[in-house]
């Protein structure tokens, strides 16, 4: 019985996301953070690197001209501007000094796109 419960333990969530979130179309740092590592299989100790990627896309995104204050970007025409993910892996690793992988930001980058299209701000 002991056996069986600290299996138990083992297996509860490192973190949890509100499912209430579903379409709302607004991004939330932590959450994503956690959504990426429950996909990700990830362990606790782990969400600080994955939030740190996060953050250095976001820095990326500011510094390169894709990311806007404007709330309802739709309304705004095109921008010329497109996301490189093989430069921004090179930012983050480079300049940010994010203490992962190419290999694991891609994956971090990448299950980033799940957490978008549950928010509802990316289609399928």
């Amino acid at each position: 019985m002991t056996l069986l419960s600290f299996f138990g333990c083992k297996n509860e969530p490192i973190c949890t996301v509100n499912e209430n979130n579903a379409g709302k179309e607004i991004y939330d740092l932590d959450e994503a953070t956690c959504f990426i590592a429950l996909k990700l299989k990830k362990k606790k100790s782990d969400l600080n690197l994955i939030h740190d990627a996060l953050l250095a896309e976001m820095n990326y995104m500011e510094k390169t001209g894709l990311t806007s204050d404007i709330p309802n970007p739709e309304s705004e025409p095109e921008s010329n501007v497109e996301l490189n993910i093989n430069q921004m892996v090179e930012y983050a690793l480079n300049e940010e000094k994010v203490d992962l992988t190419k290999e694991e930001l891609l994956e971090v980058y990448d299950t980033e796109i799940e957490y978008l299209i549950f928010i509802g701000v990316v289609d399928e």
